[in-house]
């Protein structure tokens, strides 16, 4: 029987193992939230119906979390913010979008373009060639994009050197820590807090420990949960490595 979340305070950070759903009641107000969910990833394709139509099966990070967990869980997230980030896929974007404009947030579209080769897909598809996130905000939400010129597609080098083999947590959609970095200085006051209610192994809790900030996050995973806390632990004990005005600055470039 569950005696509820278990709860680690490590300096400024507070990290939670539980479910988030169970988890975001007891919290209080962010400046910002900042976010990878599951999202549905191809599994098998080139199957078809019985009128010939291309169809595809769907999984959600092998975790059996899906779309009826993550979306009311992203609703009670926003909930608590006045600012966000979240990577997801181009299925989701409308359901996302329609939660936060009912919230009172206004949402963008943010791609980060990939500079590596893309995998090979089946069939006549063009390979993706950018991962696509959402940006939303509410009046009165703090912005400190430092570029000024506040373009919503990034080119960051991630994929052209790879997450160095030191930051490697062993998480399959681990986000590059100097873009987390980046958008954390981008979203969050210096000194303000930040929410992850699927923090994974931590990546968003490293970069607010780099840049000054408050960190609460959030990991069903037993496995993730102990990554994130060791690797927050590790960046509390070393300090601020990487300070703001030394964060990499993305290059950056319309849409089309």
């Amino acid at each position: 029987m569950s005696n509820g979340p278990e709860k680690v305070v490590i300096g400024n950070a507070t990290l939670y193992h539980g479910d988030c759903r169970e988890v975001l009641p007891l919290l209080p107000r962010f400046d910002a939230m900042l976010t990878d969910p599951p999202y549905e990833l191809p599994q098998t394709f080139g199957t078809s119906d019985l009128y010939g139509t291309r169809r595809m099966a769907f999984h959600f990070d092998d975790d059996g979390i899906t779309a009826d967990v993550v979306l009311p869980a992203l609703a009670e997230a926003l909930k608590l913010c006045r600012a966000f980030h979240c990577f997801l896929n181009p299925e989701q974007f409308g359901a996302i979008a329609q939660i936060a404009r009912g919230l009172g947030f206004t949402p963008k579209p943010w791609a980060k373009q990939k500079l590596c080769s893309p995998p090979p897909m089946p069939g006549n598809w063009w390979p993706s060639s950018f991962e696509l996130a959402m940006y939303g905000y509410q009046p009165g939400a703090y912005f400190g994009d430092q570029s000024g010129t506040r373009k919503n597609v990034m080119v960051f080098d991630s994929y052209r050197h790879g997450i160095r083999a030191s930051e490697k947590e062993n998480h399959p959609t681990q986000k590059w820590l100097p873009m987390m970095n980046y958008l954390v200085q981008a979203i969050v006051r210096p000194g303000g807090s930040v929410l992850d209610p699927f923090m994974g192994s931590g990546s968003t809790g490293h970069a607010c420990v780099l840049s000054g900030r408050t960190f609460t996050g959030i990991e069903r995973e037993r496995r993730y949960f102990d990554i994130a806390c060791e690797r927050i632990s590790r960046a509390q004990a070393q300090g601020a490595l990487l300070p703001p005005e030394e964060a990499p600055q993305p290059v950056q470039a319309g849409l089309v």
